[in-house]
């Protein structure tokens, strides 16, 4: 009985952590594993819908693979140990370029990464306990604020909230968090006046506001406001409405908007992201049932004229059969391919 039950632990690691690389003989990778944030996080959501698209519609067995983000899990693609990864349109610019935190994590030489697909938009913000008292990102001066996020561009949604409020870190008490959801609890228990990022949806804000309250602060639309939010994040203000689905929303207010990633490393074949994309696009009404949000995950969001990063082959591919990949859209490809450093 030891040795059934150490062989099926074996096996349940090797199902785990198996690379999305094919195995000998076979065409395309019988698993692909996908880089996602921790569970509980909305990234972490979009992956696991992509995963059970994959497994349900094609040959390969699509696996969730929860770490700390793509600082942690971008390696593993580089080298082939992860194919597919969740994570929003900074760090997949970040990572494609080599800059930033990205530049000595790829030891100088950035990431061989492709886009598949854009997902959905996050709509995010800082959260804080309903009663508190603060109503605007204005309102955090003096305030612990949840932050110093090992992921870079979470840091930097942090920074643009807080300057959208015209907030300096100097004015505020940074709160160490290591995860959204760990930016909540901050708040929850009490040891921070106010999250670090969280998006529209995540269980966690529930959470909160089942124990405190929860209020999400609204962005400051003004012209002023959106430049200096846009100097530390690419976004958009988008206008949202209090409803039971959207928990911490009081009143019509607008929230920050970024694009979310899905993307490939460069040892996925041609062929498993173009069948990994069109599973994706021809059963796009299944991602519902996964979470509600993904409804806004659909066919009129996979292609986007200003792509942070170049599309993956495959993904140009299935593109061009769909006649959506346009004359405008492969000059900005063959910019993406050009900007990217040489050697890198």
């Amino acid at each position: 009985m030891k040795r059934l039950f150490l062989s099926y632990a074996v096996l349940s690691m090797f199902v785990l952590f198996a690379p999305y690389r094919a195995f000998s003989g076979e065409t395309l990778p019988r698993y692909i594993s996908i880089g996602t944030h921790p569970v509980g996080a909305y990234f972490n959501t979009v992956g696991t819908a992509a995963a059970k698209i994959i497994s349900d519609h094609t040959k390969m067995k699509g696996i969730p693979k929860p770490m700390a983000g793509p600082t942690a899990w971008l390696p593993y693609m580089e080298r082939g140990d992860i194919g597919l990864g969740v994570l929003n349109v900074w760090d997949a610019e970040k990572a494609y370029l080599g800059e930033s935190i990205y530049k000595n994590l790829s030891k100088g030489k950035a990431f061989s990464v492709g886009l598949i697909c854009v997902t959905t938009q996050n709509l995010g913000g800082l959260v804080v306990a309903k009663d508190s008292g603060i109503k605007s990102y204005a309102d955090l001066k003096g305030k612990k604020v949840g932050g110093n996020f090992p992921t870079p561009s979470l840091q930097a949604q942090v920074n643009a909230y807080l300057a959208n409020g015209n907030v300096k870190w100097s004015e505020v008490t940074p709160i160490p968090v290591n995860s959204v959801t760990e930016g909540v609890k901050v708040v929850m228990d009490g040891r921070a006046d106010a999250s670090g990022t969280i998006a529209l949806g995540t269980g966690a804000i529930a959470e909160l506001d089942a124990k405190k309250g929860a209020r999400i602060l609204p962005i400051d639309v003004s012209k002023e406001a959106m430049a200096r939010t846009r100097k530390f994040h690419p976004g958009r203000p988008v206008k949202v409405k209090p409803s039971p689905s959207n928990v911490g929303i009081l009143e019509e207010q607008y929230l920050w908007a970024y694009d979310i990633y899905l993307i490939a490393g460069n040892k996925v074949s041609e062929e498993a992201v173009y069948q990994i994309t069109k599973a994706l696009w021809e059963n796009y009404k299944e991602f519902e049932k996964v979470h509600y949000l993904l409804k806004d995950w659909n066919q009129n969001t996979f292609v986007t004229d200003d792509p942070a990063i170049p599309y993956h082959p495959g993904a140009v591919r299935f593109y061009k059969e769909k006649g959506l990949w346009t004359k405008q859209l492969d000059q900005v490809q063959q910019k993406l391919l050009q900007e990217k450093p040489k050697g890198k």
